[in-house]
């Protein structure tokens, strides 16, 4: 018979699930989410439609859909009803198929306690009859192809025989007056005097009781009605294949009870879960490549998460887990601060006495406090700052430091997508007029800068907004109100002066002049140039003019003197004066106007510089002017909105931080309240020339020195490092690698997509609140379709990009952000002077695009989630501010502001933006929240993409305490919150793996015992952690395989836990009973759970490891890069290929692939991709592979190969090092580490041998793939296949060779050591070892440390030639061989006369280890 899952892939998955769920009768062939519900196009289809919608006249309806599907096979018209597609449906037929099927099921479940008694009693197969044709009609007439006509089929199906069960059972307490004792509990119930204790005792018996009904009933309903074959969650089935007659009705009644057991015992949300699995499956939510898509998401909602979560809420006294959880954590947070405060300088006795602070308190306290526990913990928190989100910050000062940044990002990627929609308009027009032009009905051609000049005349006021095309005006003036606003705001807060006074007098079409010597950090002028001479010409020029006197007097005194002539002097001078110009615009001041008033006072200019346009075009060109747009209109925007909103916030900090006992408005107050040397605050910067409350001269604040500068301080970590230049070309070559790898990769770009899926999920955000389609729509829109289609449109799109931005969760993709905040500083102006690579990659036009592609991969989940928790919390808080104060205080933990940073009231809209930007923030990565010590790495060239699995790590614990918290409040909405939370998290870092793997399982019968011996042994070390599953079946060891490492981005927290079990597994495969040191090896060791999760932190960047590999000539990965028989040309030539093979961008990586496929092009390996696996891998992220058993055996082999040549390495067991040390039973031990080191790799191979078998692979394919390497013995592999054990033999010829070198030595330096050549080569004891290992089964442990002499027994130095004389013996000593002089040693003590040995030898060893103990003792 044919296999129908051999060689099953990922394009053919969906299919074959649908065919095996058509062979249940669970879903028919055709793809619910491709069939569209149409309406009947003729008189007699509606008239049909209506007898189907009536189930009085189903009988007629299907009689004559009956008789039309026998007139369609003849190839004759229809009788009323019209011919539909395939992909088509109609009400009515979904409605009369759902009842159809509920029928039949229903019909043929209560026949079948009929038909199971008569088969089980007269031998029949009656059931089997009845369940085929049951199956035949349903698949024919009762299987619905939408989701809401499977939902009827199963409402119906459960729903009606459900609520007969319900009243049935509702009559059994009646019956056995149990009702009247209930009734009497709940009257005793009553008199219990405290309200809480009362409410929940009888909320308890109520919803008891009514689980108990409800389980019940469904659970009977499960049993009388459950279609054949459905699929369960958590019960076995007995398997009916090839049961007949009395054998099929007993295990169909089994498997009834157990139908009847799931129902009763889940309930009812969890009983309608394993209804869904079918339905999920057929609409998405199983499709590895949509896990949350579409209608997939809201069944998982609707069916699991949901109802769980509803019930989960109401259970009394549940919220009590997560209650004591947190209390129990909190406590042992308080125990292990106790004991780690005297470190820091906490007296002990006092610390245990006190009662410590609330953790967020810590961090306004200072180290010069005089309460010493404070200080203490004040140290402490400075160092858990470093891993912190909010680093030094209170919750305050840290959300208004964040809504200052957001307030700044949002209103220049406002203007920079308004600047880029009037680009595209302007280019657009140009093209038209161009195009026009060319065919002779434009007078002249009109280019895109024109439209743009023209823009900015109306942004200046210097022409009307009627005087622009109409295509422009809709976006201009949008612009214009944006720049208008900012204007007056900046006006408005800038304090009285020249520059106070330009910009409210022209607020209209005020517009700064940029200047490149501000934007680019390596900007310079070379003084051969152009530029520089025609500026040394206007110097020379004002030097020599009416207002020169003071550079003439200059230029004699500076440049003056013998030789030198006055023009010369004068000339030197005004190159002078240039250098002068640059440099003053290259100093850090608080505004660059400051920079052009300064410059302008140099050359004597009188006018205040209020825009640069007042300076001299020279000097104007000088500075690197740039004319166009954005340019400008950019250098406007960000100068004055970053100085007004910094300014609002070090204003609204000073009142806050007041508010919160950290300032003070006297050295006095700040003395009083434990502040041991108050400073005032100062350094605040980016306010330009405008002045703050923070820092006001009339005004001071104070505070403690640590906190201030934690204030108004902004240096980071490793700052200082990146002034070297060959620091920043590490870094650059870094982030320029890991660049290519992910931005400009496609199959990183969509699984990056994909991959983001699962964070929503792991807060189970999924279902209906929120559009997943919406956010898809809104982010292309951002990305590819500025200036295209409806001005209004484009409007509408900003104002939602202007909300994510503004509220932070949008554009703070973890991967993108890191590398661009790389190159930025790699280019920023304090770090200058390489740019290169750098600034290619940040501001190339495509490699901007491709950047931002990949934060729209995160945008779109963000943006769905942050719109799904506005509907939450829009329920959530009843449209009253006093609950939203209540869950700012209570899962926020901290208190919800009266007004914004900008001065706005905060009413219930507001709150609910900011509680849905809380969540999204705190449970998704967000670069923002990036912690600094991280950021530190991030700037060194170590480590790979550092800030993800930081977030990772931060988002799911996060995540967890968030969802504990939520399910241990008293509001049950919010409770059903949580335990949604905690069943997200469940499911994303394990449940989606566990369930893929499971329904894969079904098709390939590779479960993940199979998957986990395919790790172990046989996947690439890279792999061992992974979450690998099984696309085919095994094909003799061949089949296809996928990783779901790369798709769950939560692989990154459960790595060093899958670490941990499978390094504890391969431990076990040579000692069953492990010890404290084998754990903290696991723990600790290489490919351990620490190392596991240092990994990314500390690993090799992609850009450095090529140059490493290359000295070696050997990769990372396995392989070699040049041989050492190679020419030094052949060497190089390999090298610089394989560094840019390593190091090439993706988008190079993915067209090999696809042209190899295409091809088929042999890998190096042998190896050819499949078409299909490539168009897999672009399209999805996920990289379907093929996996050869037997090829990974043979490196099994090799590894046997080594044993005999390399377990004598470590042990130098034939060398005479230490010789005195070295002797006897010491070499003896040696040996037997040789053995257990042999004995560990061969167990290894053994277990590799057996778990090979799992693959479809028998002895003799395994014996073939060994003959096929030369040197292992038909003795050795029967051995090996047979599990025996076959020791690694000693070297005679070494020792004899060791010894004879040794006796040279004495010989010619006249020396003796005074050992014997028993002593340096104990040949009997190696043989006993030899002996007692022969043919031990590799399925027990290693004999010796099933008894381990060394460890047992203490081994005694006897000497050679004394004999002990053990009375009432007659053991002869036979004669030994001349030896040197010998060193007398004391006879042991404690020995039995009558065995030679001590009581503990006697107890504990074998008679084996008995007789060499005496042999060493020389009674043997």
């Amino acid at each position: 018979m044919a296999d129908p899952f051999k060689d099953i892939t990922l394009k053919e998955f969906e299919e074959t699930t649908k065919a095996i769920d058509t062979r249940k009768n669970i879903i028919e062939t055709n793809p619910g989410d491709k069939v569209r519900v149409v309406r009947p196009k003729t008189t007699g289809a509606s008239f049909v439609e209506t007898l189907r919608s009536d189930p009085k006249s189903f009988g007629m309806a299907f009689a004559l859909d009956y008789i039309n599907k026998e007139r369609k096979k003849r190839g004759e018209d229809l009788i009323l009803d019209e011919q539909l597609d395939s992909d088509q449906t109609t009400a009515g037929r979904e409605f009369q198929a759902a009842v159809l099927g509920a029928g039949a099921n229903i019909g043929g479940g209560l026949l079948s306690l009929l038909t199971i008694p008569v088969d089980y009693a007269a031998n029949t197969n009656f059931t089997q009859q009845l369940q085929k044709a049951q199956t035949d009609f349903v698949r024919d007439h009762g299987s619905p192809k939408t989701l809401t006509g499977d939902i009827a089929r199963i409402a119906t199906q459960y729903g009606v025989p459900g609520t007969a069960t319900l009243k049935l059972i509702n009559q059994i307490p009646k019956l056995f007056t149990i009702r009247k004792k209930y009734n009497a509990l709940r009257a005793s119930l009553s008199k219990i005097e405290n309200k809480f204790l009362r409410r929940s005792a009888k909320l308890s018996t109520s919803i008891a009781r009514r689980s108990g009904q409800g389980g019940l009933a469904l659970g009977l309903t499960d049993f009388l009605v459950a279609e054949p074959n459905r699929p369960t969650m958590f019960y076995q089935p007995v398997s009916e294949e090839g049961k007949t007659g009395r054998d099929l009705a007993a295990a169909k009644f089994i498997n009834k009870l157990k139908f009847g057991a799931e129902g009763a015992t889940f309930g009812i949300g969890f009983a309608l879960a394993g209804k869904a699995l079918p339905i999920g499956a057929r609409y998405g939510l199983y499709k590895p490549g949509a896990f949350v898509l579409g209608i997939g998401a809201k069944v998982a909602d609707r069916t699991v998460f949901r109802p769980v979560s509803y019930l989960g809420a109401r259970v009394p006294g549940l919220r009590q887990i997560p209650k004591q959880t947190l209390r129990g954590a909190e406590f042992i947070a308080n125990l292990g601060t106790k004991v780690v405060l005297p470190a820091f300088g906490a007296p002990v006795k006092s610390t245990w006495k006190a009662t410590l602070p609330e953790f967020s308190k810590w961090r306004t306290f200072s180290v010069e406090s005089a309460k010493p526990i404070e200080a203490a913990l004040k140290k402490f928190d400075n160092k858990l700052a470093y891993f912190r989100s909010l680093d030094q910050q209170t919750g305050i000062q840290y959300s208004l430091n964040t809504a200052a940044r957001q307030e700044i990002k949002r209103a220049a990627r406002r203007t920079e997508k308004l600047l880029q929609s009037i680009q595209k308009k302007s280019y657009k027009l140009a093209k038209s007029f161009e195009n026009r032009y060319n065919k002779g009905v434009q007078n002249s051609p009109a280019s895109q800068d024109y439209y743009l000049d023209g823009v900015l005349e109306f942004l200046k006021g210097q022409r009307t907004l009627a005087a622009l095309p109409k295509d422009l005006r809709t976006t201009a003036q949008a612009l214009k109100k944006d720049l208008d606003q900012i204007r007056k705001t900046f006006g408005d807060l800038l304090p009285s002066g020249d520059l106070k006074d330009a910009v409210l007098k022209n607020l209209k079409g005020y517009m700064r002049k940029s200047f490149a010597i501000f934007e680019n950090p390596g900007y310079a002028v070379p003084e051969t140039s152009p530029l520089f001479k025609k500026a040394k010409q206007f110097a020379l020029n004002l030097i020599n003019g009416k207002g020169g006197a003071v550079f003439r007097v200059e230029a004699k005194k500076v440049f003056g003197g013998p030789g030198v002539s006055q023009g010369r002097a004068r000339e030197l001078q005004a190159e002078a004066m240039v250098r002068e110009v640059l440099r003053r615009g290259k100093v850090d001041m608080y505004d660059p106007i400051q920079n052009l008033n300064e410059i302008g006072k140099y050359l004597r200019i009188k006018n205040f510089i209020a825009t640069g346009e007042e300076l001299p075009t020279v000097i104007k060109n000088l500075l690197g002017q740039q004319n166009n747009l954005k340019a400008q209109v950019m250098t406007t925007v960000s100068s004055m909105v970053t100085q007004s909103t910094n300014k609002m916030l070090f204003d609204r900090l000073a009142k806050e931080l007041q508010r919160a006992g950290i300032l003070f408005r006297s050295e006095e107050a700040a003395k009083r309240a434990g502040i041991v040397n108050p400073t005032i605050v100062s350094g605040a910067k980016g306010i330009g020339t405008m002045k703050t409350l923070l820092q006001s001269q009339r005004n001071p604040l104070y505070g403690a020195p640590d906190l201030v500068e934690a204030i108004t301080s902004s240096k980071g970590i490793l700052d200082g490092w990146l002034q070297s230049g060959i620091y920043k070309n590490a870094l650059q070559l870094k982030a320029g690698a890991q660049y290519g790898k992910t931005v400009l990769s496609p199959e990183t770009q969509v699984r990056n997509f994909y991959s983001a899926m699962m964070f929503p999920l792991a807060r189970g955000v999924i279902g209906g609140r929120a559009s997943g389609t919406d956010a898809i729509a809104m982010v292309a829109d951002d990305i590819f379709n500025a200036g295209k289609g409806d001005a209004a449109a484009e409007l509408r799109l900003l104002a939602s990009i202007d909300e994510g931005i503004k509220y932070g969760v949008l554009d703070e993709n973890i991967v993108a952000s890191e590398l661009q905040a790389v190159l930025r500083e790699v280019r920023n102006g304090k770090f200058a002077s390489v740019e290169g690579l750098a600034k290619f990659l940040e501001k190339n036009p495509f490699t901007e695009k491709a950047a931002r592609l990949y934060a729209g991969g995160d945008n779109v989940w963000k943006w769905y989630t942050y719109n799904w928790y506005k509907s939450f919390t829009k329920d959530l808080f009843k449209n009253d501010i006093r609950n939203a104060r209540k869950w700012f205080k209570e899962i926020a933990g901290r208190e919800l502001l009266d007004t914004t940073l900008t001065g706005q009231k905060v009413d219930i809209n507001e709150a609910i933006r900011q509680a849905a930007a809380w969540y999204t923030r705190n449970t998704i990565p967000t670069y923002s929240k990036v912690p600094k010590i991280i950021i530190a790495t991030r700037r060194t060239p170590f480590g790979n993409f550092v800030a993800f699995p930081a977030e990772m790590t931060r988002t799911t614990a996060t995540n967890l305490f968030i969802s504990m918290k939520e399910a241990s409040s008293t509001n049950p909405e919010l409770r059903a919150m949580g335990i949604r939370g905690l069943l997200g998290l469940y499911t994303v870092l394990g449940g989606a793996s566990m369930g893929i793997k499971g329904l894969y399982s079904q098709f390939t019968s590779l479960n993940e015992e199979d998957m986990e011996a395919y790790r172990q042994f046989f996947a690439p070390p890279y792999q061992r952690n992974d979450n690998i599953v099984a696309l085919t079946k095994a094909d003799k060891g061949k089949f296809k395989a996928v990783s779901l490492g790369d798709f769950i981005p939560q692989h990154a927290v459960t790595e060093p836990i899958e670490a941990f079990f499978a390094k504890k597994r391969e431990k076990e495969l040579v000692k069953e009973n492990l010890n404290f040191g084998d754990y903290a090896n696991i723990i600790f060791g290489k490919g351990g759970p620490v190392r596991t999760f240092l990994e990314p932190y500390i690993s090799q960047p992609i850009g450095f490891q090529p140059f490493a590999e290359v000295f070696s000539g050997r990769k990372k990965t396995g392989g070699r890069i040049w041989s050492e028989s190679d020419t030094d040309w052949d060497k190089f030539t390999k090298s610089l290929k394989h560094i840019g093979d390593v190091i090439e961008p993706g988008i190079i990586s993915t067209s090999q692939k696809i042209r190899d496929a295409i091809t088929k092009q042999p890998s190096a390996y042998g190896t050819i991709k499949e078409t299909g696996d490539v168009a897999i891998g672009a399209s999805t992220g996920l990289k379907p592979y093929n996996v050869d058993i037997l090829s990974s055996l043979d490196r099994v082999i090799t590894d046997y190969s080594k044993i005999r040549s390399e377990v004598y390495t470590a042990e130098k067991f034939y060398t005479p090092l230490d010789i005195r040390a070295r002797t006897g039973q010491v070499l003896v031990d040696e040996f037997i580490d040789v053995q257990r080191e042999a004995f560990r790799l061969q167990k290894e191979i053994y277990e590799a041998i057996q778990a090979a078998k799992r693959f479809d692979l028998d002895d003799y394919d395994i014996r073939q793939k060994f003959k096929e390497r030369k040197g292992i013995s038909s003795k050795v592999l029967n051995s090996l296949m047979n599990g025996e054990f076959v020791p690694v033999n000693f070297s005679e010829s070494r020792f004899e060779k060791k010894i004879k070198k040794i006796r040279d030595n004495e010989t010619q330096f006249d020396y003796s050591y005074n050992l014997s050549d028993d002593e340096l080569y104990p040949k009997y004891e190696l043989k006993d070892v030899l002996s007692n290992l022969k043919y031990n089964s590799l399925s027990e442990d290693f004999y010796y440390d099933r008894k381990d002499l060394r460890s047992e027994v203490p081994i005694e130095n006897i000497e050679v030639e004394q004999v002990v004389e053990i009375p009432q013996t007659k053991i002869k000593t036979p004669p030994l061989p001349k030896q040197p002089t010998p060193v007398v040693q004391t006879t042991v003590n404690n020995l039995v006369p009558n065995t030679g040995l001590t009581a503990s030898e006697t107890a504990l060893l074998s008679p084996d280890e008995q007789a060499i103990r005496l042999r060493q003792r020389g009674i043997g």
